[in-house]
């Protein structure tokens, strides 16, 4: 997080020059002008899209493929948001650079918004845990905590302030039901920013309510019709879509595609694998497959693809958010059979 700072001090002066410009603009022009959101994740971004329609412009600041666990604003970008007129965060543990991007946009008239604020959020998930317990021996445990100084511990609690690693699973769009209440916060924003198109603001809302109530019987007969209950994944982004329809994620890197596992974690997943049979591993085009590959390898199992939404490829950024959600069903039919 230290590389944003000076991001920050340039993108706030920025900020501050565009206010006080946008403070006159002629209301007339602003009626025809579409409300600017900007947003971190693809799936929020195409949620406002279904809900906004012809009235909004919606910009994800995540380049395709990049990983918003880790990605951090520029001062360009951040100077960009600054003339928009709302910010559409998942209000998880997603989005740590949030708050200093908000305390730098003071003064503006941008709006922040929590779509997630209704979603009652997941703890990292438990099967990860249990891999991490597996992969550990108490002597292990006690060298490590006899290892670290007084300044290691205050570094890693540092860390842990700025990037809060792993509390939850910020992936809350994977779950249907979440991405209703997602789009009902949106709506809500966008009905305050835009009052006169209110209503075609909760027109669009019912008709992606109707969809995501179609999604969500699609995922639980795909579940329901499936032999096995485990999905072997790249990385812990699947807590949500388990824990609603009642299978188990075995993921192999953690809720950052970047906390990949040790050789420990490795063989004990190798050998869960094995026990249920499993014969496909869920890739993601986003993610770097390379441990992934090792254990689908081992088991001799085949690939079938994933979609996360929170990044995309540059072919998908203008894809729906039912379009890949829709694939992800047909992903389950095939490796949970």
């Amino acid at each position: 997080m230290k590389k944003i700072i000076p991001a920050l001090t340039v993108a706030f002066a920025s900020a501050s020059i565009l206010a006080a410009c946008g403070s006159n603009t002629d209301s007339s022009t602003s009626d025809d002008k579409k409300t600017e959101i900007y947003t971190s994740t693809f799936a929020t971004a195409a949620i406002a899209r279904e809900i906004g329609g012809n009235q909004v412009n919606v910009k994800m600041i995540v380049p395709p493929g990049a990983d918003p666990h880790s990605y951090e604003p520029t001062s360009k970008q951040l100077t960009e948001i600054a003339k928009g007129d709302l910010f559409l965060l998942t209000g998880t543990t997603l989005e740590p650079y949030s708050k200093k991007i908000q305390e730098s946009l003071k003064g503006t008239d941008v709006r922040f918004v929590e779509t997630s604020k209704d979603v009652t959020l997941l703890e990292s998930d438990a099967t990860l845990h249990a891999h991490e317990e597996e992969g550990h021996t108490e002597d292990e445990h006690a060298h490590e905590e006899a290892g670290h100084d007084d300044h290691a511990t205050d570094e890693h609690a540092h860390e842990e302030e700025e990037h809060d690693h792993g509390k939850y699973d910020p992936h809350v769009w994977l779950d249907p039901v979440n991405a209703k209440a997602m789009a009902r916060s949106i709506t809500v924003a966008l009905s305050k920013e835009v009052p006169k198109d209110k209503a075609t603001f909760e027109k669009n809302l019912k008709a992606f309510d109707q969809q995501a109530d179609a999604l969500d019987k699609e995922f639980k007969q795909a579940v329901a019709d499936g032999s096995k209950k485990e999905l072997l994944v790249t990385h812990a982004a699947y807590g949500y879509l388990a824990e609603r329809y009642g299978f188990t994620q075995l993921p192999i890197a953690g809720i950052s595609p970047s906390d990949e596992p040790s050789q420990k974690q490795l063989a004990a997943l190798v050998k869960e694998a094995r026990m249920h049979d499993l014969k496909y591993v869920a890739f993601e085009e986003t993610v770097s497959p390379k441990v992934a590959r090792v254990i689908q390898k081992e088991i001799g199992a085949k690939s079938v693809t994933i979609h996360n939404l929170e990044s995309v490829t540059k072919s998908q950024q203008n894809s729906s958010y039912f379009k890949l959600m829709e694939e992800n069903v047909q992903t389950l039919e095939q490796a949970l059979q």
